[in-house]
């Protein structure tokens, strides 16, 4: 975003594994759609049209509290979903207009992106969502500007919200909420794809990140970008050296892993199972065409060829132009997915050639 980001459910398939990359089974969106008894708030207020992370607490009593993020905005919002209706929330914001003195680690100095324009603190560039309880994880881009090269410095942030058992804020509102600089840390040291960290996305095959997930004490980030040799890459981190009080850098250990998605494509957001394995949605590492958006499941602790669920049919119509961005989990075979650029993610539904056990 999810099975969400965070979610705990457990996957089994039957018969062999599927190889990652055999001729795709094409999931179809389900019958009917999800009705929203409000708009999703995104920027100055407006519908939501950049809807780019979701993830939810197990369901209870057939609803489910989640959590969702509008990439253009400085905020996070609560929703509900009850069957087909999804009924949003109260919105929290997770940095204000200016820096906060109180976020973990340090902000380089000497960071750079390619625009020779002064580095700018604005919106929060929210790209995933993870939930492990008793937190809402939720990771910025910690990318340039995608359509100026420029430097924000406030998308190289990490924040999580404690809640409750009901995913209600713990103690007032914003005092929930914790941030840190330290992923930029661990990108930016990384063998594998530091030489690619604040490169412009769209001409150098920057780093972007654009999903969490949290199994034990271990983060993972997924990379859109860089792409390289058909592999996507996920960055593991230790939760608790990422929010260690203080301002010291990060001091905990690391890991990057490579995973075969495809040629010229990336992570859009993924989701941890109970057992310690990973959705991944995959789709374009930057804008290109003809690359499908698809679900994988891959397990970290192992590496190797992730098994490949499906690709989604691709939109048409007036729908066209949605990029899948976020998925969860509804059920024992179903999934959900938001996608950007589409009004309050124009959610839809898919079964997949899987159990997700969270039932009884």
């Amino acid at each position: 975003m999810r099975v969400s980001s965070g979610v705990c459910l457990a996957l089994f398939l039957g018969g062999a594994s599927i190889p990652a990359l055999a001729a795709d089974t094409i999931l179809k969106p389900e019958s009917g759609s999800f009705r929203f008894t409000d708009d999703l708030k995104g920027k100055k207020g407006e519908a939501a049209n950049d809807v780019s992370g979701i993830a939810c607490l197990p369901e209870k009593a057939g609803k489910r509290r989640c959590l969702s993020v509008d990439d253009e905005s400085r905020a996070v919002q609560f929703l509900t979903i009850d069957g087909g209706i999804i009924e949003p929330g109260k919105t929290i914001d997770l940095i204000g207009m200016e820096p906060d003195p109180a976020t973990l680690g340090t902000l380089p100095t000497d960071l750079r992106c390619p625009s020779e324009k002064a580095a700018e603190f604005k919106e929060f560039d929210g790209e995933g969502i993870a939930y492990a309880a008793p937190y809402f994880y939720v990771v910025g881009s910690h990318s340039c500007g995608r359509n100026k090269d420029r430097l924000r410095t406030s998308s190289l942030i990490l924040a999580r919200l404690r809640v409750d058992a009901h995913g209600k804020p713990e103690g007032k509102r914003n005092a929930a909420v914790e941030t840190s600089y330290r992923l930029g840390d661990v990108l930016a040291a990384s063998e594998t794809v530091k030489a690619f960290f604040l490169k412009s996305l769209m001409q150098g095959n920057g780093l972007n990140v654009e999903g969490i997930a949290v199994v034990g004490d271990r983060l993972y980030a997924g990379l859109r970008a860089p792409s390289i040799d058909s592999k996507a890459f996920l960055v593991e981190a230790e939760l608790g050296a990422l929010f260690a009080p203080g301002y010291e850098a990060y001091r905990g250990r690391t890991r990057t892993i490579a995973v075969p998605v495809g040629e010229r494509a990336g992570i859009r957001d993924l989701a941890a199972l109970e057992d310690g394995r990973l959705l991944l949605l995959t789709g374009p590492a930057q804008e290109q065409t003809g690359v499908a958006y698809r679900l994988f499941l891959f397990d970290p602790t192992t590496g190797g060829e992730p098994q490949a669920l499906g690709a989604l049919e691709a939109l048409d119509g007036p729908d066209r132009g949605g990029k899948a961005e976020a998925v969860t989990g509804l059920g024992r075979d179903r999934v959900l997915v938001l996608f950007d650029s589409l009004r309050n993610g124009s959610p839809r539904s898919y079964r997949v050639p899987a159990a997700l056990i969270s039932e009884p």
